[in-house]
């Protein structure tokens, strides 16, 4: 089960987001519901590889000022992409979805074999879903390396996270995911994996470094320890440097899945 997709080198604002509409193939006349739209960005490029005029693809999210810069972008573009506040796990569109598309914003379901039966429930039958979500912690580099800097200056190690936990990582395990689906009322399952590298934010390492120190749980996990994180960081950096390119960015391995399916 799956088609490897090849490394490629990719801003992390806009991975991902080609792939998903190029297999997607949104109609004119679909309904397109993107689920955790954030800034809109995959909505939009949506509205414009499908060429749909009103009611365009919708957007939804949990996230109101997301949406504010998702709907002015929309009116800035002069597309047709529509935007609403709401949880998708409970959220009901204004008619049933033709294609549910998704860029890393399903994993954060408290319960989500319920959540994508609901999702289910509100698409026409035979409709399509196409997303993206992470494989484990530890196959992308970009996230694992604060904790790898971290791991000396602790005093105690952390706790192994639930790996089915909600979160960016919660559908790490391909079996696991594919069964929620499949008892949520999908099939014709695809879940292919797909390894590229990020150009994270910064345009140095100590900037990169920097943001890094925010991902994930490691600065609660440092201030709970009464660690100083500034040589924590200097130790990033250092890491960083086998990463940075000739500019001053750095690139970073990734490991997703795109994931396919068709409602039952």
């Amino acid at each position: 089960m799956g088609r490897p997709v090849g490394p490629s080198r990719r801003h992390a604002g806009t991975v991902f987001a080609d792939e998903i509409i190029a297999q997607a193939a949104p109609e004119p006349d679909e309904q397109v519901l993107d689920i955790g739209c954030g800034a809109g960005a995959l909505t939009l490029l949506a509205s414009r590889a499908s060429g749909a005029v009103e009611p365009g693809p919708l957007g939804v999210d949990v996230s109101a000022p997301l949406l504010e810069l998702a709907r002015r972008r929309a009116g800035e573009a002069g597309l047709a992409a529509r935007f609403e506040h709401g949880d998708a796990s409970a959220f009901v569109p204004d008619r049933p979805a033709d294609l549910v598309i998704s860029r890393f914003g399903v994993m954060f379901f408290a319960d989500p074999a319920a959540a994508f039966g609901h999702i289910a429930a509100n698409v026409r039958p035979g409709g399509r879903m196409v997303f993206a979500c992470w494989q484990s912690l530890q196959e992308n580099d970009w996230a694992f390396a604060p904790l790898q800097a971290a791991l000396p200056f602790l005093d105690t190690p952390p706790e192994p996270p639930d790996p089915h936990a909600p979160g960016p990582f919660a559908f790490q395990d391909r079996d696991r995911l594919a069964g929620l689906l499949e008892r949520a009322g999908w099939s014709n399952l695809a879940i292919d994996p797909v390894e590229t590298h990020l150009v994270l934010p910064g345009e140095d390492i100590e900037t990169t470094a920097g943001f890094m120190m925010q991902l994930g749980p490691l600065s609660r996990l440092l201030a709970s320890q009464e660690i100083d994180p500034a040589p924590v960081e200097a130790a990033l950096a250092d890491q960083l440097s086998a990463h940075q390119r000739a500019d001053g960015r750095v690139v970073m391995k990734s490991a997703s899945w795109q994931v396919s399916a068709e409602r039952r």
